[in-house]
């Protein structure tokens, strides 16, 4: 077998371990264990950890290993601070570009989010939800704040994955997404602010709550 293809190969397997919650998060990778389930050496085993490591999905801290992200509640809370200041200026410099697409790009995503929902498929409800709060940014043309949003929407998606537990709360989420969509429509702006805001505050909580009942998963190697 090919490097590239070992490599490919270990790491789709760990990312979806991951994504799938097969693996909990702080569990370690143990390079010498993959390298003899797959038939390789450790070279390209290195190379998809590093590749994950890139993605926000795995820790490799020097002399100890490679582990999978397992953010403190700090942490969280930064990356929602973060969050929040580029979704207002995302806001701020996107609402007046929106036309006619961008609002139909918004209500395809809800209407994704909603079926997602229904049928219990949470990594198409997290995409979704990405791709909904990436519109504003993408309207406003600025390629920088397109790209940390992108990088903060990356990185809050894998926490709410590894963290979420899929309920009737996400009815709620999923009101507040049509919600912003209708204050667009009114061409509300400062009521927009503050919903999602509140849209944040709500997602950050149930991201606490989740992270405390989160119980160990079965380890995959």
């Amino acid at each position: 077998m090919r490097k590239e293809t070992v490599e490919q190969k270990v790491y789709q397997l760990i990312k979806n371990a991951i994504l799938r919650r097969q693996i909990a998060p702080g569990n370690q990778l143990f390079e010498s264990a993959i390298a003899a389930k797959v038939n390789a050496s450790r070279t390209p085993i290195r190379s998809a950890i590093s590749k994950l490591e890139a993605e926000g999905l795995v820790d490799v801290i020097p002399n100890k290993g490679a582990f999978i992200v397992q953010p403190t509640m700090e942490e969280m809370i930064q990356a929602f601070k973060m969050r929040k200041v580029l979704e207002e200026m995302a806001i701020r410099e996107g609402y007046s570009k929106l036309v006619k697409t961008h609002i139909e790009l918004l209500k395809s995503h809800t209407e994704e989010m909603s079926k997602a929902f229904e049928a219990g498929e949470m990594l198409v409800y997290h995409e979704q939800n990405k791709a909904f709060h990436l519109v504003m940014a993408n309207a406003s043309g600025n390629r920088y704040l397109i790209g940390f949003m992108d990088k903060i929407l990356n990185q809050i998606t894998i926490y709410m994955i590894l963290y979420d537990v899929f309920s009737e709360n996400d009815e709620n989420d999923l009101l507040e997404h049509h919600q912003m969509i209708q204050l667009i429509e009114m061409n509300d702006v400062e009521s927009l602010l503050e919903v999602v805001t509140k849209h944040l505050n709500h997602s950050l909580a149930k991201l606490e709550d989740d992270k405390l009942k989160y119980q160990s998963l079965t380890k995959l190697f």
